[in-house]
């Protein structure tokens, strides 16, 4: 997948991530149109929500928990393009890259799922890498032996990853995961868990596979310290 991101008019897994056996369908938009309800917000077709709370408001620092899943609707969405060129992509580090986005990307998993090999982490910049940074798109994968369980996370920063689909609507109450609110959703099949936040300036969104609500919630807490 970061070979086709690097590719001039490639789709940067915004379109569909193949994870081979883990078959996450990335390209999630709601099937409900959007509507105008009382209050202005967007109705995205958000099904039902559950909600435990385990804790006051984020602004009390001693504050819990507390998680809010919203069931949603998800079907696969047109592509987007990036013109992005092999020639300036920048490989970085671990160490790099989290110096570059400010904050260490790199979650606890369950100890049965592992960091796909073969990912490269880095930014695009022009000139042939030796110009200015216009792409910082970066893309985390780990799944266990049989790819029954698995985790994607996109990153970039400034902003939530650049997507052509809606996955979460921003008007919907968020979840409360150590003092940052986070947007939390569940396909109706139950097989899917999505998550979207901002953490100091850097855009985070989850795809997990095989994993449960309390897994889910312990892999985005150990980034969010």
């Amino acid at each position: 997948m970061k070979t086709i991101i690097r590719m001039a008019a490639s789709t940067c897994c915004a379109c569909l991530v193949a994870l081979t056996g883990f078959g996450v369908w990335r390209s999630g938009m709601l099937t409900a149109l959007p509507e105008q309800t009382e209050a202005g917000a967007l109705n995205l077709g958000v099904k039902e929500t559950s909600v435990e709370s385990k804790g006051e408001s984020p602004g009390n620092m001693a504050a819990n928990n507390k998680i809010i899943v919203h069931q949603i609707d998800w079907s696969p969405s047109d592509e987007i393009k990036f013109d992005v060129h092999e020639d300036d992509f920048v490989v970085m580090s671990k160490a790099e890259i989290n110096k570059y986005y400010g904050i260490n990307i790199f979650p606890t998993v369950p100890d049965d799922l592992k960091e796909w090999e073969d990912e490269e982490f880095g930014v695009y910049k022009r000139n042939g890498g030796t110009g200015e940074i216009y792409f910082d798109f970066n893309i985390l994968n780990y799944s266990n032996e049989t790819f029954s369980k698995g985790i994607n996370i996109e990153i970039q920063k400034g902003s939530l990853p650049t997507s052509d689909c809606v996955f979460l609507d921003e008007y919907i109450e968020k979840s409360i995961i150590n003092n940052v609110e986070v947007a939390i959703g569940q396909d109706t099949n139950n097989e899917y868990y999505f998550a979207e936040f901002l953490l100091h300036n850097v855009g985070f969104r989850f795809i997990v596979e095989g994993l449960t609500q309390d897994e889910f919630v312990a892999v985005i807490s150990s980034l969010i310290q």
